[in-house]
């Protein structure tokens, strides 16, 4: 990389990120996953459109029994644990720069399922992996303000490792915010590092330009209505459970994520901020 601090800290992570479990139980929904649903169905619950999402990714890395699995940005360790689970992988593991979300995963005793704090780029794995996810973490990988060769080159850095990570017939499958139908003003008044200290959002041709060198494009999707239709729902969840909720965090990073959630879901229903959903094989097979 040209610079091994390119995105968001640890400390700027746990800012956001590293709140307790008992906190984001309330209103994430029975998932526990903090990334936008996907609604196949509009009529969908949050949870059937989380339960499709998770499906989703699990069938685009195409997640097998006996396989191995790699998360980048693992969450609360919903992806790689379904991925033992319900697809009989061999093992997943998942990375993650919040200490309690590696806690929390380590808590849970999941034969063949651990979770690493560590950044990507410093992570080598032992044996490549039949499939890599990466859901909402591709936000924070670089900081705001740095130039366009500077954001393609962290880009492309991370996608090389990513198919050198990969067995030859490797998929990888990659959920990101990415900037919308907003001009240079409006993306100066958004500060979206409020919310994510440290953190800018990819254009979606700087993905598709800096994976092309190692890895081909299957398919992608844009849905900005599902990350509306989730973080209203979010919303939802934390004013009907606001009394408990103060109590663990205190009443202002309450409002601070509950703002979070209706402010977003504005953006992403007037379409300044997009969805993406990606998925990619190996060059060169």
């Amino acid at each position: 990389m040209t610079d091994e601090n390119s995105g968001a800290s640890q400390e700027a992570i746990e800012f956001h990120y590293d709140m307790p479990a008992a906190f984001f139980s309330l209103w994430l929904g029975n998932s526990m996953t903090y990334t936008a649903a996907r609604y196949s169905d509009p009529d969908m619950t949050l949870d059937a459109a989380q339960a499709d999402k998770i499906k989703y990714h699990l069938d685009a890395a195409n997640v097998v029994e006996g396989g191995r699995m790699l998360d980048v940005g693992c969450g609360w360790g919903t992806l790689i644990s379904k991925a033992v689970q319900d697809r009989g992988a061999a093992s997943s593991q998942g990375l993650t720069l919040s200490p309690l979300q590696r806690d929390y995963i380590t808590g849970l005793k999941i034969p063949n399922v651990s979770a690493e704090l560590l950044s990507y780029e410093y992570y080598t794995p032992d044996t490549p992996f039949e499939s890599i996810v990466s859901v909402g973490a591709f936000e924070h990988f670089v900081k705001p303000g740095a130039s366009h060769e500077d954001r393609l080159a962290t880009y492309s850095e991370f996608f090389r490792r990513c198919a050198e990570w990969m067995t030859p017939d490797g998929r990888f499958s990659l959920q990101t915010m990415a900037w919308g139908d907003a001009n240079d003003t409006e993306r100066g008044l958004i500060r979206i590092h409020d919310v994510f200290p440290e953190s800018d959002l990819p254009e979606i041709a700087e993905v598709i330009e800096a994976a092309h060198p190692n890895l081909e494009l299957v398919s992608m999707e844009n849905h900005p209505e599902d990350y509306a239709k989730t973080l209203a729902s979010w919303a939802d969840g934390l004013k009907a459970n606001r009394d408990r909720a103060i109590e663990i965090v205190g009443k202002e990073r309450y409002q601070f994520y509950l703002a979070s959630c209706k402010g977003g879901a504005l953006l992403y229903r007037r379409r300044r901020f997009y969805l993406c959903r990606f998925v990619f094989k190996r060059r060169g097979r």
